[in-house]
């Protein structure tokens, strides 16, 4: 099923399904993953922690439903699994985000000085182990046994309203930090956040249609901006102490960055324009008038 609630579906059961789904999915892939010439790491990596980041929006929303000590440990958990794999991913995140670039920097470096770059990111990443990163991700999946999905009350959609809440107050709360100041650190931190906010959306858009629908396109659009801007921070990271590097090259690429944030603050300031409370009222309204027609069509 996909990576939503069905109308059918009580908050608790559907969660509990979607975690259930993502887990058994990620654990059949650790059983298929054979580290040999034919396989394919960096795939692997990730659609594993993308799969982890959706079980992590998931417990997020079960947080009312299990409680915040659960929840620590649960989110925990995964986030120390995908990390396993985090050097692996970032080695191989430097060579796609140049190639996401390729079209912007061949008409501004040429194709020749573009093919030494991309020679030498691809000696960087070669420099990065597969086996260890792989086998310990399996481990600790495979540690778990079969207790990788937890078991949830019902819930409400009261009980969705607050989970969501607070992930909107996290999203909104890391835009104002990365307006003040572009750091890559700080803007990665709202990326993150606005993409939990994103998975959420999915998750619940049967739930809350008319408010989450249109929503749900929106922060996916401000995170694909910001993503454009973490491709360039990782390509400057990489490029750094580049001795080849043209004239101007690093510049380009700086000003390419500002200009992509500047997009990313308008879309940000429209997303996350009502305060946490306004927004969580005008959700829980939403739930309340879609609940009273059900009711209706039911009578």
């Amino acid at each position: 099923m996909s990576f939503m609630l069905a109308p059918y579906e009580t908050p608790g059961g559907g969660l509990a399904r979607a975690i259930r789904e993502q887990a058994e999915k990620l654990k059949a892939e650790c059983d298929e993953a054979k580290l040999g010439p034919d396989f394919d790491a960096n795939a692997f990596a990730h659609k594993a922690r993308v799969r982890a980041k959706k079980i992590r929006a998931a417990l997020r929303l079960a947080k009312p439903l299990i409680g915040a000590k659960s929840y620590r440990a649960g989110n925990r958990w995964w986030r120390d699994a995908a990390r396993e794999l985090s050097g692996l991913r970032d080695a191989t995140a430097r060579l796609e985000a140049l190639e996401a670039l390729r079209p912007f920097l061949t008409a501004r470096i040429g194709s020749a000085m573009m093919r030494r770059l991309t020679e030498r990111f691809e000696a960087q990443r070669s420099r990065t182990g597969v086996r260890a990163p792989v086998s310990a991700f399996k481990s600790h999946v495979w540690s778990a046994g079969d207790e990788l999905a937890p078991d949830l009350p019902s819930g409400s959609r009261e009980d969705m309203v607050a989970a969501m809440g607070e992930t909107y107050r996290e999203a909104r709360r890391a835009m104002k930090a990365a307006m003040k100041k572009n750091d890559p650190l700080l803007l990665h931190e709202w990326r993150k956040q606005t993409k939990y906010h994103a998975l959420q959306a999915r998750l619940l858009r049967t739930m809350f249609p008319e408010l989450l629908m249109d929503r749900l396109v929106a922060a996916r659009r401000l995170s694909d901006v910001l993503g454009e801007v973490h491709d360039i921070e990782v390509v400057l990271e990489g490029a750094r102490d580049w001795e080849e590097a043209p004239e101007g090259f690093l510049d380009v690429l700086e000003e390419r960055r500002l200009a992509l944030i500047g997009e990313a603050h308008a879309a940000g300031e429209k997303l996350f324009r009502e305060k946490p409370k306004a927004w969580v009222e005008l959700l829980a309204a939403k739930g309340a008038k879609e609940t009273a027609e059900v009711q209706v069509e039911q009578t």
